[in-house]
């Protein structure tokens, strides 16, 4: 059955989509009500939030096939491209926006089978923008703050409360990069005891110790602020929990094999 677009100002748009737990026969009518209204408005892809139904579906048509993406997640995502995008929602407003260019993504189909598939160009483009409206945001969302405001003032009644779409880059992204540069210097210094003399190979081994305690304190600050994030962006596979303990396991095991090096070859 055909069902209204959500327009602007309704602010259902800033929901945050629901996982779908049960492939049963209401969802296949869900899915049909996705398929029916975009076909009724020559539309190529759609999330169920844009008809009302809070749920992680999106339908992406190719050809005359239409796919749909139940708890879609994107899990790998590389590249960086600018394209001007419109909104079903914001109607009248045209914008550039800067996505992924390749996106990797897992989802399940509508009897609950998980598959996952390779999307790039425009057709990485087009999920990444149904997928904001799953997760309670619009293109507005990702774009600077002089754009956005710009388009407040041109908006009637002004943007629909600000939602909290993933950011293309983490703020903890630089703690963990810098511990792992740290690292990096440090593991660099592995091969002056070859060519130094003893006096070198001290000072060495005392610079290692220093940058040894650094990173310690990158991780800490890398694990509390990623916390944080994880609350601003809920939505974000990123910002799981469990992600980000597995993040910090790996850096203390990195960690540790430094420091092993570092006391049992690099010290005099």
């Amino acid at each position: 059955m055909i069902q209204p677009l959500l327009k602007y100002p309704d602010s259902r748009i800033r929901l945050i989509s629901a996982n779908v737990r049960f492939f049963n026969d209401e969802l296949h009518e869900w899915i049909t009500d996705i398929i029916d209204t975009m076909k009724a408005n020559d539309l190529d892809a759609l999330s169920a939030i844009m008809i009302g139904i809070q749920y992680n579906i999106i339908v992406i048509k190719n050809a005359d096939t239409y796919t749909p993406y139940v708890n879609a997640r994107l899990i790998k995502c590389s590249g960086n491209s600018t394209q001007t995008e419109r909104s079903i929602y914001y109607d009248a407003i045209s914008v550039d926006v800067d996505r992924y260019e390749n996106v990797t993504v897992i989802y399940e189909d509508e009897n609950g089978e998980s598959h996952h598939c390779d999307l790039a160009g425009e057709a990485a483009r087009t999920f990444q923008h149904q997928l904001d409206y799953s997760f309670g945001s619009t293109f507005v969302d990702r774009v600077d703050k002089e754009m956005k405001q710009r388009i407040n003032d041109h908006l009637e009644f002004g943007l629909i409360a600000n939602g909290s779409a993933c950011p293309m880059v983490f703020v903890r992204d630089y703690f963990k990069r810098g511990a792992k540069y740290v690292m990096g210097l440090i593991l660099a210094s592995f091969i002056l005891p070859f060519f130094v003399s003893p006096e070198i190979r001290t000072m060495t081994y005392t610079a290692d110790i220093y940058l040894l305690l650094a990173v310690p304190v990158l991780m800490v600050a890398y694990f509390f602020y990623a916390l944080y994030e994880s609350r601003l962006y809920k939505q974000c596979t990123s910002c799981q929990i469990g992600n980000i303990i597995g993040t910090t396991a790996i850096m203390s095991v990195q960690l540790i094999i430094v420091a092993l090096g570092v006391f049992f070859w690099v010290k005099p």
